[in-house]
């Protein structure tokens, strides 16, 4: 199966969603989930667990820490 672009070639770029509020799911999942936040200081442990915790929502990452 041939991959299909979701590009027209536009040279202003490809966007998903119209707004933060807008679902997209990715890898299959068939729900979406809003543009998640990351919270804590910059570099701190709860900004990285916190973004883990959105790339795992996404779906762009697996948790195999648990």
């Amino acid at each position: 199966m041939a991959v299909k672009q979701l590009s027209d070639k536009n040279s202003s770029g490809t966007v998903l969603g119209q707004s933060s509020t807008d679902k997209i799911g990715f890898y299959g999942v068939a729900t979406g989930v809003v543009k998640p936040t990351v919270t804590g200081a910059k570099g701190s442990n709860a900004a990285l667990t916190s973004l883990m915790t959105a790339l795992v929502a996404l779906g762009l990452v697996t948790d195999t820490t648990s």
